[in-house]
């Protein structure tokens, strides 16, 4: 059960919820943003680290998640955001050759803040697309193939080449013919420009 509180098909909806209810009512939310504080040194000795439990709870599972990294292009639309001084985007051209991790991101329940199982990721340098559309395809496999909103910072940027990442990757995997409407954060609206909303 990702979030008892969301409307859910066979859990908390009735059986004729399909009339009893319009498409906004039932819609899913869904957020996705990082964490730059919560980074991770690199180990001395890595191959004495154990793995309690890979993917089993919020974090992905590592070795499909490394494997999906090595097989991804570093994004050249992502370089340098073209709204505003987005942290989130900037900051993966920072090197920390020292940390594993640069920080964590996660896609969570918009409207009652549960994470998704198994879409934490971690990241290597900044917020990249290969991660968080990672993280966004494994929330997405939670989701029965009704439409979405899709909130991130950079909703604008993101969504234009989302379903052709996903297209040229063998391991990301959405839905057939989901609906999703992508939305930027009235928080981080203040950073984007006019043309960012068509």
């Amino acid at each position: 059960l990702f979030c008892p509180a969301c409307p859910q098909p066979g859990v908390n909806l009735p059986a004729d919820w399909k009339v009893r209810y319009d498409r906004d009512t039932i819609m899913r939310q869904y957020v996705i943003d990082g964490n730059f504080t919560a980074q991770h040194m690199k180990m001395n000795k890595p191959e004495l680290d154990v793995a309690l439990s890979s993917g089993k709870g919020f974090m992905v599972p590592e070795v499909p998640y490394q494997s999906h990294l090595k097989q991804s292009l570093d994004s050249k639309e992502a370089s340098r955001s073209t709204c505003s001084n987005h942290r989130a985007i900037n900051a993966a051209n920072i090197n920390k050759s020292n940390l594993q991790s640069t920080g964590i991101g996660a896609t969570a329940c918009a409207w009652h803040g549960c994470f998704v199982p198994h879409c934490v990721v971690d990241f290597q340098k900044g917020e990249r697309y290969m991660n968080t559309d990672y993280s966004i395809c494994n929330a997405l496999g939670y989701h029965s193939g009704k439409p979405c909103t899709m909130i991130y910072d950079v909703g604008c940027q993101w969504s234009v080449n989302f379903r052709s990442r996903v297209k040229n990757s063998p391991s990301l995997l959405l839905p057939p013919a989901l609906e999703i409407v992508p939305a930027v954060g009235k928080f981080h609206l203040a950073a984007h420009k006019l043309s960012c909303f068509p």
